[in-house]
């Protein structure tokens, strides 16, 4: 049983967020000139209803699990296992409903509860051959995520009356930076509907289905080799949803480098106007994404005997999602991202996984010369005593990511999720990476019952640059369009695919770090 009473403070925005179509449209802003293409700066800020408790909400969750497990021995060589878990996860309900919403048919006052989450499981152990070196496994289960809180505070707080996010556009915009985050909205000019968060109607916790197959055989004392395979089946996956869009009916055509025989088609939103003219974005959390996984894995390990103990595992997998867990809680900023290409067609994003790993190989093991050492004469015994050799070496293929055009191509007041036409979403792929992490340790008996260890590690110990991020912009709008009826030219991103970024990790840049530890 887990109870969350939640005081939320979450002022998304509320200090301003510009988005720039290029370095070009941020410098005019810095110098106050008007744009050369109209939209190439756009502005929100999010602001505190009148009345309200604004960004602050209480989003308050009750969760409860009960399991059931059964073990049955069949038979001498197979063992059964059965089970059944329930799962409810409780969100409160928001207290505002906003009017307008309510007249379109949008509720944005109530979450729907799941509360039909049974995960049934089944699992079997076999060994059918007398010398028991053989082992075959399986199992099948399903199994229920939960919805973060931050989904449910976002739900109670951006409701279009505690939060009013507004988008503002020509000289309404203020000159960079001239956020105002403690004020009321600004007068003057005119500023688009509010941006709001609803739950869809029919909303369920996201369920995945699993299934495992193995075989596992010993090949010498203290050696086995197994081989696995892993299924795993997300649905009803959550995802963030702008569900206050026209069709894509209106048909244009984009070149790249003015080049006609580069020309491709492509569908733009009708927007203005919003099919609800009262709102701005709406979005909604749904749970309509799914994804699939399967995987081989391949395992080599040697139990710890003659002072020495390895393991070494590859794996090939492949994950596809439709930009499953996409779930965008802060419009307008690196948020949109996540949301997909066309709002009105989910589905379109159908692709490889941000996190597919289509090839990973991992050796680890550990050498203990404490025991070794102690057959030795006493000057070798007092050298070697005590010694631990490890590590763990790590070679993997790098993850897919996107191109995008780094503007909104088609449309739907969201710059961050274009690609261009008919490009597949993650069809580039990351550079690999490799690392080797080491680890010696010295014990120092002190009397009978304690001892120091002294321990030197490093990670990425070759200090191999491995890339975790590149420049994901493939494309920008040409200065000039000189193809007749061509609606946007495009231009070549010099710098796509160039590194970006390296996350601070074990696989980051070399780290060496020393630790004592007395044990007692």
């Amino acid at each position: 049983l887990i109870v969350d009473r939640i005081a939320n403070f979450f002022p998304g925005n509320f200090s301003g967020n510009y988005t720039f179509n290029s370095l070009e449209s941020f410098g005019r802003s810095l110098a106050g000139m008007a744009q050369r293409v109209p939209g190439d700066v756009s502005y929100l800020q999010a602001f505190a209803g009148t009345g309200t408790t604004g960004p602050t909400t209480s989003p308050n969750i009750l969760e409860h699990s009960e399991f059931v497990q059964d073990e049955w021995r069949a038979r001498n060589n197979l063992t059964l296992t059965f089970g059944l878990r329930y799962d409810t996860q409780l969100m409160a309900q928001p207290t505002g409903q906003n009017p307008a919403a309510l007249a379109a048919g949008l509720d944005t006052g109530r979450i729907h509860n799941d509360h039909k989450d049974f995960g049934p499981r089944f699992g079997f152990a076999w060994t059918p051959l007398a010398s028991n070196r053989l082992v075959v496994r399986g199992g099948y289960g399903i199994f229920y995520g939960r919805t973060p809180s931050i989904m449910v505070g976002t739900a109670h707080s951006n409701n279009g009356l505690n939060v009013l996010t507004l988008n503002f556009s020509g000289s309404a915009i203020p000159q960079y930076s001239g956020a105002s985050p403690s004020c009321a909205p600004p007068s003057g000019g005119s500023s688009n509907p509010p941006i709001i968060f609803i739950f869809s109607p029919g909303y369920v916790q996201p369920q995945v289905q699993q299934a495992s197959f193995g075989l596992e055989y010993e090949l010498a004392k203290d050696l086995a080799l197994t081989v696995s395979y892993l299924g795993v089946k997300g649905t009803h996956i959550q995802r963030t949803r702008d569900i206050n869009l026209n069709p894509a009916t209106i048909t244009s055509t984009v070149a790249v480098n003015n080049d006609p025989a580069t020309v491709v088609s492509f569908q733009r939103y009708v927007r203005p106007p919003r099919p609800i003219a009262a709102f701005d974005r709406i979005a909604q959390f749904e749970s309509s994404s799914s994804s699939i996984y399967h995987g081989l894995i391949l395992q080599l390990n040697k139990r710890f005997s003659h002072n020495f103990q390895f393991a070494a595992s590859y794996t090939f997998g492949k994950a596809l999602d439709d930009n499953a867990d996409a779930t965008a809680v802060v419009p307008g900023g690196s948020d949109d991202a996540k949301l997909v290409q066309y709002s009105t067609n989910p589905h379109d994003d159908r692709g490889l996984s941000q996190n597919d790993q289509r090839h990973r190989f991992v050796v680890s093991g550990v050498w203990d010369l404490n025991n070794y050492a102690k057959s030795l004469p006493t000057l070798s015994k007092a050298i070697l005593g005590g010694w631990e050799l490890s590590g763990i070496f790590t070679a993997q293929k790098g993850q897919p990511y996107s191109g995008l055009v780094g503007f909104d191509l088609n449309n739907d007041g969201n710059s961050r999720a274009d690609r261009f036409p008919g490009a597949g979403r993650d069809i580039f792929q990351l550079p690999g990476i490799v690392t080797l992490d080491p680890r010696i340790t010295r014990s120092i008996p002190i009397g009978e019952t304690r001892k120091v260890q002294l321990i030197l590690e490093a990670f990425n110990v070759f200090n191999r640059g491995n890339i975790f991020g590149v420049i994901t912009t493939q494309f920008t709008r040409a200065a000039t369009c000189t193809v007749a009826s061509v609606s946007v030219c495009l231009t070549p991103s010099t710098t796509f695919g160039r590194p970006a970024s390296t996350t601070f990790s074990s696989l980051s840049a070399r780290i060496v770090q020393l630790a004592a530890k007395f044990v007692f």
